[in-house]
């Protein structure tokens, strides 16, 4: 007798044979039919449904076979019929040298003969056979053989929907777990493990209609991290998620469990002490300050002041909405901010506020139904080259919003809301696309070379962004992704360093030019430009306009030129509106000059019309 041979793949049916759970159990009515069936339409006293483990064969159904559950795989005619794709038909096996001294034959049950079809998962390994056995030598006719093959593939879905269903009763456990574990992801934040903006403005809600129901009276707190950018810069967003994990703690220690904690993106925070009047916030907000100034972040051998400014509002009847007391918030937020930082400021109520407020909602109401309805049109200004060398058409997109009467609304009377209510990502989102689909539409051999988009100190600093950003202009191709330029703000550069850095990398790996907008508007210090590598300085429209009247505006001009050539970057004059400041700028060596001089912006589809 000879050994039963290996097939390359029995590992790996094993594994698959194991996954479905089955050895070693109880006979089970479908099998056992199925077994029935094969005897039956083969007119053979014996079928089996036959599962090869390691070292042995196990029966999961076995007809005329009462009692034995399994014989041992060297001597199993099934590790022969689990080799083929088709039936495996011994008509003899006292004629075949492989089977003529098995103990199977020479023993009970005396096998004569045997027809084995292989059991085949949807992973296309074979884990086993159903065949059938005769004590008389013979063979199976055609049609015999093919429901064979029916009966075997009939097995192989049983004993997966058999390990599917008994998955769905262990999974009925697992998934009233996961489903309270996606009900704590959707309203806490991953990083810190406190409640997110969602879940935060929905509780602000309820303490809103609770204030309105009984008259009682609410304090919300708005907390931001002074400096916090520094963390970022020197040790990156890891070392930052730890200084944001160690905040957190240092915050809830403040806080009852009636009240709620909550991270709203970045390195914001707010609290909600519920029933806690303004004077008693107050004192609980100062503690919070002076436990930060207290508090020293640890990085290596780097300690890092984290300090807070707050801003306070009480919440009472007097609001309708939960919109104008965030705007509240943080409005005195930033008061805190600008006051020096580390400090409580009280949203004090006036009519002169109240009308701002009402106002600044207004907008983001009209921004957001203008952007649910479309309502955006893409203007375009030219980029005049002041040297020779520049070839093709530089062009600077601008966004104008366009009313229902169809009047168009700058972007200086909507962006600042859009930037305070959260909507400038959504702007810059619509703005770039129609700028990639705009350079994509245009006619072969057109002239535009470069086209710059502004983008928002939001986008800069909001990494969903960069990952939508970057996933379009990969997918536009490497010869239009070589015409765009992005601008971003030195403010915002400055402000989310780390996250402009990155945001620079990723782009410029993509093939994308990069502008320094409103240079010299920010810090005005240049150390920061080695680590954010760009390819345009747009010099700010303060120091263009007094070019020839204040010297000093000259000499800064003049300095911001050298630098740029030396970094070797090229320089765009903004705001020119006089030959004589042009003939200055060319003079100076600035490379690029923009302004109503040159070209009044015009609907971006003039800007090929005219070239």
């Amino acid at each position: 007798m000879q050994n039963t041979a290996k097939h390359l793949s029995e590992t790996a049916s094993i594994q698959a044979l194991l996954a479905l759970d089955v050895l070693d159990t109880e006979p089970e009515a479908e099998f056992d039919a199925l077994a029935e069936v094969a005897a039956l339409a083969c007119r053979a006293p014996i079928a089996l449904v036959s599962l090869l483990d390691t070292d042995r064969q196990w029966f999961k159904a076995a007809i005329g076979l009462p009692g034995v559950r399994q014989t041992p795989r060297g001597i199993a005619f099934c590790a022969h019929a689990v080799l083929n794709d088709g039936l495996f038909e011994v008509p003899d096996a006292h004629l075949d040298s492989r089977f003529a001294s098995n103990p199977l034959v020479t023993a009970p049950p005396h096998v004569r003969f045997y027809a084995g079809a292989p059991i085949r998962l949807n992973c296309g390994e074979r884990i086993g056979t159903i065949c059938v056995i005769d004590h008389q030598p013979r063979q199976l006719d055609a049609g015999q053989r093919q429901i064979m093959l029916q009966l075997a593939t009939a097995v192989a879905s049983a004993l997966e929907g058999r390990r599917a269903t008994r998955s769905l009763g262990k999974a009925d456990t697992a998934a009233a777990q996961a489903a309270a574990e996606l009900r704590f992801r959707a309203t806490h934040d991953a990083l810190t493990g406190l409640v997110n903006r969602t879940e935060f403005e929905a509780q602000l809600g309820e303490v809103l209609r609770l204030a309105h129901a009984d008259g009682s009276e609410h304090s919300l707190l708005f907390v931001d991290l002074d400096d916090f950018s520094r963390v970022n810069d020197a040790g990156g967003h890891t070392v930052g998620d730890l200084a944001l994990q160690e905040v957190a703690r240092i915050l809830a220690a403040f806080v009852r469990t009636s009240d709620c904690l909550a991270r709203l993106g970045n390195d914001d925070f707010a609290i909600i002490l519920k029933r806690c009047p303004a004077e008693q916030a107050k004192k609980v907000a100062t503690q919070i300050c002076e436990r930060m100034d207290e508090f020293r972040f640890a990085h290596g051998e780097r300690r890092f002041r984290v300090g807070a400014s707050i801003g306070l509002v009480t919440v009472d009847q007097r609001w309708d909405a939960i919109s104008p007391v965030l705007q509240a918030a943080d409005s005195a937020c930033r008061s805190a901010t600008e006051e020096g930082g580390n400090r409580v400021c009280t949203w004090m109520d006036s009519d002169q506020s109240i009308h701002a407020r009402h106002g600044e909602m207004l907008w983001a109401t009209r921004i957001e139904q203008a952007l649910d309805e479309d309502r955006f049109v893409l203007f375009a200004q030219r980029i005049t080259p002041l040297t020779r060398c520049a070839g093709g058409t530089h062009a600077e997109v601008l966004v104008r919003m366009v009313e229902r009467d169809g009047t168009l609304v700058p972007p200086g009377l909507f962006l600042p809301a859009a930037e305070r209510f959260h909507l400038a990502q959504r702007i810059d989102h619509w703005v770039l696309s129609r700028a990639m689909a705009w350079l994509a539409a245009c006619p072969p051999g057109h002239s535009v070379s470069t086209l710059s988009v502004n983008l928002s100190g939001n986008s800069v600093g909001d990494r969903n962004f960069h990952q939508w950003a970057g996933d379009a202009l990969m997918a536009m191709g490497a010869e239009l992704r070589s015409k765009l330029c992005l601008e971003i703000t030195e403010t915002a550069a400055i402000t989310n360093m780390a996250d402009a850095t990155a945001f620079v990398q990723l782009v410029r790996a993509a093939g994308v030019r990069v502008a320094l907008d409103d240079f010299g508007a920010g810090a005005s210090s240049f150390g920061y430009l080695k680590a954010l590598p760009v390819d345009y300085l747009k010099i700010d429209g303060q120091f263009v306009r007094t070019l020839l009247t204040d010297p000093l505006d000259d000499a800064t001009v003049r300095c911001f030129v050298d630098v740029a050539q030396v970094m070797g970057v090229k320089t765009v004059a903004e705001f020119v509106d006089d030959p004589a400041v042009l003939a200055r700028l060319r003079e100076l060596g600035v490379d690029f000059a923009q302004g109503f001089l040159l070209h009044r912006p015009a609907p971006i589809n003039e800007l090929l019309s005219s070239l």
